[in-house]
């Protein structure tokens, strides 16, 4: 597995609740399943990667991207043609932007404070910001509302073993947290393009603490067809 070595900071990107528009969850505390539906199912629509903190090397979390067809035709393409490695790597993050299928899968291997958590997911918006991703009245409300969005994680933080899962269709994103121990401690549904970007822009935006390991992947599935 790729391995992408970062400082403190670290991203989960951010989720608005917007329940309704889908129809309601299931109840916090049940098992929840996600649609999976179509992803992954053609070469190259898989990129994953392992964040470790810097120094003593510790495991943070693992990353998992699964694609629809359409973004993997686009990947699968892009890497059959003699580009250099620079152009193709930002090549393939801007497919991996406009993606409008697409789950993350975040499995943490360590405990994490909430204030870490925040700090993360701001520095990797702030990248996507610069990158013109998402717009700078957009970051100032997302990063002022992030403190109540993630207020079930104030007393308890993050734990080894817990999972985040993030499932865009077009321009509706759901997001679930799963405990260590397999209960649901958040299912919400947001809905709008800028929530779409936000997500995959703290993935992909140049400078992230991600696009390296997850577009690196991808070139290794290249090297191994």
């Amino acid at each position: 597995m790729e391995r992408r070595t970062i400082g403190a900071a670290m991203l989960v990107p951010l989720l608005v609740a917007a329940a309704a528009a889908l129809g309601a969850p299931p109840l916090l505390g049940q098992s929840v399943s996600v649609d999976t539906a179509g992803l992954g199912a053609r070469p190259h629509a898989r990129m994953h990667m392992l964040l470790e903190r810097t120094i003593f090397r510790v495991d943070v979390l693992t990353l998992e991207i699964r694609f629809g067809p359409a973004t993997a035709g686009r990947i699968e393409a892009l890497l059959a043609r003699p580009l250099e490695s620079r152009p193709l790597a930002d090549s393939i993050a801007a497919a991996a932007l406009e993606a409008r299928d697409v789950l993350a899968r975040i499995g943490f291997q360590r405990k994490v404070r909430l204030g870490q958590f925040l700090d993360g997911i701001r520095d990797n918006l702030r990248r996507a910001t610069r990158a013109g991703i998402v717009t700078p009245a957009e970051f100032e409300s997302i990063s002022a509302d992030l403190p109540g969005w993630y207020a079930f994680l104030s007393e308890r933080g993050i734990h080894s073993g817990d999972r985040m899962l993030q499932r865009v269709r077009g321009d509706t994103l759901r997001t679930v947290y799963v405990g260590a121990g397999g209960d649901t401690l958040l299912d919400q549904v947001d809905v709008g393009p800028e929530r779409r970007l936000a997500v995959l822009g703290g993935y992909f935006a140049p400078g992230s603490d991600f696009r390296e390991g997850l577009v690196e992947s991808a070139l290794a599935a290249r090297g191994s067809d």
